[in-house]
Parts: C-alpha cells; sequence; structure tokens
C-alpha cells in the first residue's frame, strides 16, 4: 500500500543496490598483482623521476605555457609533456579539481607523454632502433601562447612535438613527427598517454556518496565502450585493438580523453589501460597514504623508416568536465565522448532526466539547478500519480476500517494467528488488497534508482550555488537538509502510520526510519538531499488530501467476527 514505510523503504532499497552494484563508495582492497617494473635507458643528462632515485626533484628545464579555451596549460622541456593544467572558467577555477594535473613530480607520468620503443611490456625488445634511449631532454623551439613546439635532435633522428590548444573548451591537438637520419632504415613504436595518481584517501567515499576523485579507465572502439575500474587489472594490462574512439582515465566530474586521428598510414593503434599500485617498501597497499596510478594509452605498431623518411602520429585530446554539452561536441563530435558519462544499469532513464533537468535549468529556473530539481522533482510525483493511485485506494480503504482494525489488535492481543486470521478476513470482506499498493511501488523504483545516479553523477551540481549550499555535489555542510528530511518524514509517519502494524512496529518505523535516512544525508550530496526533501513534502501534501476523502467517507458499522479456522494463513503485511 501506498504509505510512508513502504516508499521509503523502497528509496532505501535503491540506495543500497547503488552502493551494491553502483561504483564504489567504500573504496577498495583488490590486491593488484605487482606490474613488471619498467626501466628506462636514458640519455646523458637526463636525471631520472623522484621514484628511481632518492636526490629529490630533478630540474625541470623550459616551460611553454599555453593559452586555450577556459584552460591554461604548462609544458615542460623535461619530456614535452603536461605539469600544469588549470581549469580557468569560473565554475572550476576555485574547485579542488581546478588543476587536472596529479603526477606533476613524475615525468614518466605526465599527460601527453610520448615514447619511441616500446618499454611497457617486461622490457621485452622489439626492435626500436631509431633512438638509443627512451627518456631524454627535449628543447623548446618556439611558444606563441596558443601553441608549444618542442625538439630532440640526436644522430639518429630528429623528432618534433607540436602541441597547439583547440578552437573549443579544454581542446588540444598533438602532432609528433620522428624523421630517420641513420644511414639504415630503423624502426620505432609511438606511444602517448594520459594518467592520474590518487592516493587512497582521495579516493575513499562515504556512505551512499563516491568520492569526485574515484577514478576509472576507459577506452571506446566503434559501438564498444569497455570500463575498468582500479580494481580489474589484477593480471596487468587490458588492451584493446584497433581503437577509432579515444582510451581515457576520468572521474565523476572530469575526464583525460586522447582521439587518434584518422591516418591512412597508420594502422589503428591499440588501446591499453592499466591500474597500477604505488606504496612504499613496507606499507599497506591499502594504507591511506599509498596510492595508484592510472594509465590510458595509445600504442602504435611498430614502423620501420628508411633513410631521410618521416613518420607523423596525430591526436586529439578532450582534458575537462564531462558536461554533456561540452562532450556532445567536443573534437567535431566522431569520437562521442558522451560516452564518458556513466549513469549505471537504468541509464535509460538516467539520460531522460538528465534531459529533463537540463530542460528545466535553461528555460523554466533562469539557470538555478536547485529549483530545477524540485521542479523535476514534482514533475515525477505527478507522472508516477497513476502508479501510486492503487495505493492511494488502498489507503482510504484502510482508513475507513480502522476502527474494526482496532477492535481486532484489542480483542486479540494475546493471539497473533486469531488477529491475523480476523484481519485477513476484514480485507477479504472490504475488498482489500495491500500487495496492490506495493507491487505499482517497484514499478516506480527505476525512476529512483536513475535520479539517484543521476544527481550523484551530474557535473552541473558540482560546485553549483544553491540557498545555503556552497555546492550541490557536496554534504549540506551545516546539516539542515538532513534535519529537514529527517523531520519531515516523521511528520509523514505521524499523519498516517502504516496500518496492520502494532503500535510498537509503528513507533519504531516512526523514528527509525527518519534515523536511518537523516544519517544518510551527512553524506548525500544535496542536490540528491534536496530532491529526497521535496518528495517529502510532496508525499506529504498527497496524504493529507487522502486523509480528507477518507473522512468524507462513511465509516462501516463495527462488527468483528470469530475468524474461520480455515481462512488461509498469509502474511498481514504488504
Amino acid at each position: 500500500m501506498e504509505s510512508p514505510v513502504l516508499r521509503w523503504s523502497l528509496i532505501a532499497l535503491a540506495v543500497i543496490l547503488a552502493v551494491k552494484f553502483g561504483p564504489s563508495v567504500f573504496g577498495s582492497e583488490h590486491k593488484v598483482q605487482p606490474v613488471p617494473a619498467v626501466h628506462y635507458v636514458d640519455a646523458p643528462g637526463f636525471v631520472g623521476d623522484p621514484v628511481d632515485t632518492p636526490s629529490g626533484q630533478p630540474p625541470e628545464g623550459d616551460i611553454c605555457s599555453l593559452q586555450g579555451l577556459d584552460f591554461v596549460a604548462d609544458f615542460s622541456s623535461r619530456g614535452a609533456a603536461i605539469t600544469h593544467f588549470r581549469l580557468t572558467s569560473e565554475k572550476y577555477a576555485l574547485s579542488p579539481a581546478a588543476d587536472l594535473s596529479s603526477t606533476v613530480s613524475n615525468e614518466r607520468w605526465r599527460s601527453l607523454r610520448t615514447l619511441f620503443r616500446s618499454v611497457s611490456r617486461a622490457n621485452a625488445p622489439d626492435g626500436s632502433d631509431q633512438l638509443p634511449y627512451d627518456r631524454f631532454n627535449w628543447a623548446l623551439a618556439a611558444h606563441d601562447g596558443k601553441s608549444c613546439t618542442f625538439t630532440h635532435d640526436a644522430p639518429s633522428a630528429l623528432v618534433t612535438k607540436r602541441i597547439t590548444a583547440g578552437t573549443r573548451p579544454y581542446e588540444l591537438s598533438v602532432e609528433t613527427t620522428i624523421e630517420n637520419r641513420a644511414a639504415e632504415a630503423r624502426s620505432h613504436r609511438f606511444s602517448i598517454g594520459a594518467y592520474a595518481y590518487r592516493k587512497n584517501e582521495d579516493v575513499k567515499g562515504s556512505f551512499g556518496r563516491v568520492s569526485p576523485f574515484q577514478t576509472d579507465l576507459t577506452v571506446a572502439s566503434g559501438e564498444e565502450v569497455i570500463r575498468k575500474p582500479k580494481g580489474d587489472f589484477q593480471t596487468g594490462w587490458f588492451e584493446k585493438d584497433g581503437v577509432d574512439r579515444y582510451v581515457a582515465v576520468t572521474n565523476y566530474y572530469f575526464a583525460q580523453a586522447i582521439v587518434p586521428v584518422a591516418d591512412e598510414l597508420q594502422p589503428r593503434p591499440q588501446g591499453e589501460l592499466l591500474g597500477e599500485q604505488w606504496f612504499a617498501p613496507g606499507q599497506d597497499p591499502d594504507a591511506d597514504d599509498a596510492g595508484m596510478v592510472f594509465h590510458a594509452n595509445l600504442e602504435y605498431a611498430s614502423r620501420t623508416l628508411k633513410p631521410g623518411e618521416k613518420a607523423t602520429y596525430r591526436q586529439d585530446a578532450y582534458f575537462g568536465p564531462k558536461e554533456r554539452d561540452l562532450l556532445a561536441a567536443a573534437l567535431g563530435g566522431h569520437a562521442r565522448l558522451s560516452d564518458l558519462i556513466d549513469l549505471g544499469t537504468f541509464s535509460g532513464v538516467a539520460k531522460v532526466l538528465v534531459g529533463a533537468l537540463r530542460f528545466l535549468a535553461e528555460h523554466v529556473t533562469s539557470g538555478s539547478w536547485g529549483l530545477a530539481v524540485v521542479c523535476l522533482t514534482f514533475a515525477l510525483r505527478m507522472l508516477l500519480l497513476p502508479l501510486l493511485i492503487p495505493g492511494i485506494q488502498t489507503t482510504v480503504g484502510m482508513r475507513k476500517i480502522k476502527p474494526e482494525i482496532e477492535l481486532i489488535n484489542e480483542r486479540f492481543k494475546d493471539d497473533q494467528m486469531a488477529k491475523t486470521m480476523a484481519t485477513q478476513e476484514l480485507w477479504r470482506k472490504h475488498k482489500i488488497n495491500p500487495a496492490k499498493g506495493c507491487l505499482p511501488q517497484l514499478a516506480a523504483m527505476p525512476v529512483w534508482f536513475a535520479m539517484y545516479t543521476t544527481l550523484q553523477t551530474a557535473v552541473e551540481m558540482y560546485n553549483t550555488h544553491f540557498l545555503w549550499f556552497r555546492d550541490l555535489s557536496a554534504p549540506d555542510p551545516y546539516y539542515v537538509l538532513p534535519l529537514l528530511l529527517g523531520g519531515f518524514m516523521i511528520v509523514q509517519q505521524k499523519l498516517v502510520p502504516a496500518q496492520g502494524m502494532d503500535p510498537m512496529q509503528q513507533q519504531m518505523m516512526t523514528w527509525l526510519m527518519p534515523l536511518i535516512f537523516t544519517t544518510m544525508m551527512l553524506f548525500l550530496p544535496a542536490a540528491l538531499g534536496l530532491y529526497m526533501l521535496t518528495n517529502s513534502v510532496l508525499g506529504i501534501a498527497q496524504q493529507l488530501v487522502v486523509e480528507r476523502i477518507a473522512q468524507n467517507q462513511s465509516a462501516p458499522s463495527i462488527v468483528v467476527s470469530e475468524p474461520t479456522p480455515t481462512a488461509p494463513r498469509t502474511n498481514a503485511r504488504a
């Protein structure tokens, strides 16, 4: 039947399912098998990373700053890769995620880093002899604020790498050319990657809430999108041949995606993903200050160049927020970066909800996402009303026979079996079926589950202000919302307590469910709490209407007969 207990129990079940089958909110304790160590061959004058030597941070080299649309990126001649990637739009500039770089100290993990020798597979030789070194210092050859050009001039090869800001937000293009200067044919194997380093403490969630820095890896080719959480690398690298869309390191709100540019002279590259644990000797891998490095690489097939021959590799990149409009248009749309957003099991329903939420924010609430959540909750309540009508009818019927229920409870207070049988007979007499109200509620479960996922993952809520909330994607810092939700749930329970329960059970449900949800809302995003609070207020309004209807119905005469011994014994509750 339609009741506060049933409604909130089902919502609680939806949250539990999200916790159980959705992205991890408690962190994980996956033991990743050790990945064979990579031992780089360094050019003379190149100083290793801090993870290689205890000598401290090596000199950085020349820095080239690139001004793009809504970002500023810094590149170092030490690796010709990103040292900082700062978001400059008003929404993100002052947020904790304003700098997408998380691997500044170590050159080996800097995004858009390029290699020309295959060193990722237990250092097995593959005949890459174009360059004798894996790591070397580049020279900053040119920069104009919109592009950075780095070169490496070696006796056997001239390498030129040019990074250019795109014409759309958060976009870059990378072009790398290698020329064979040797007197004989030589081979190389080109790769480029995106990286992120996260400590365990960064990705720990709380009950019901995922850390915004919970990181996954994704590779997409054709219609196939493969997502790999950090626990999926017990056997080492994951490989996908023939990638034509992207590889990406992604968290709830931001992504680093690299897209291969089609080239008839180059076969499609291989996508390579790895979640690699990093911890000190003797340190617990699950310690808060231990961590994991996430790799998302494009590796091209080995290529042999004749003397004087050149090979050019081109990629586009999107490093920025997972805003739906931006992703849909990013890099011309052909990479379909919208698939970077994972809406879970009920993604079809969630996409509709996201579309409705965006429409309301843009056309109804003048850009207020908080008001859009309120309006969407009201609209959902109206759309789901046909599913609630059987429960409302059951509630009205139960209210009509309430005096008889109370008489049964008093008459058979010491005989639970007789009380159950008498209640069943009363329900049959008045054609009341509590299960008739329960089943439609289950049909609404996908909507509640999808709403949970939508509001939990929407970057539109990230760092968005509403009323006293500084960030709709974070819990209420003043705990007002949890207390309001708990208070309204108590009012809702008091207005129409669940029928068929003894007073002790009713008291427990009156206080237990509000306590559970108040506790959960201490950790859940404010946007989700706003939805739940609005839904509770609308539920109270609905129950007041039902109460008025029930009071206007004539009460039946109170006649309680002895239960028949042959009456079927079933559960008295829905």
